[in-house]
């Protein structure tokens, strides 16, 4: 049984193709990540410039905490958002690398780190779905207390 897989100019196409995609939305992944973490620091400081005049132009304890959530919130979205386009960015360079030199060791880290975006993309996913899950199943417990209280 031959346990080698060989790859056709067709397959190699494939993947010149795939790899131009990835790279072009890797660094469209890299300028909105970018974007995120402005938004992080300057959004914040909007939220707390605005809600601060409402308290003669001071910052209310509960505003400096929303504050400091959005950008925690936004920081970390950020960081995911990088991690999946590096993922894609590695992808890209390896799989160029290895259809012009021919070379198995970098088909081979291209698609590990192909295999790292999809898990990661996967266990978002799984993430999301939990809390669409859990928000679903709150609203119909307070949907339910708020009915009954009436």
């Amino acid at each position: 049984m031959d346990s080698e897989l060989k790859l056709t100019s067709i397959g190699i196409s494939y993947l010149n193709q795939v790899r131009k995609w990835t790279y072009f939305l890797s660094i469209i992944g890299f300028i909105f990540t970018g974007t995120i973490v402005l938004a992080a620091l300057f959004l914040s400081s909007l939220i707390g410039m605005i809600s601060g005049m409402d308290s003669n132009y001071g910052v209310s304890g509960f505003t400096a905490m929303g504050t400091g959530s959005v950008t925690i919130i936004y920081l970390a979205l950020a960081v995911i958002y990088f991690s999946l386009s590096l993922f894609l960015y590695r992808f890209s360079i390896r799989i160029k690398a290895a259809v012009r030199e021919h070379n198995s060791a970098q088909l081979e880290d291209g698609l590990k780190n192909l295999k790292s975006y999809w898990k990661l993309a996967g266990i978002l996913t799984v993430v999301v779905l939990s809390l669409y899950v859990l928000f679903f199943v709150f609203s119909i417990l307070f949907g339910a207390a708020a009915f009954a209280g009436l």
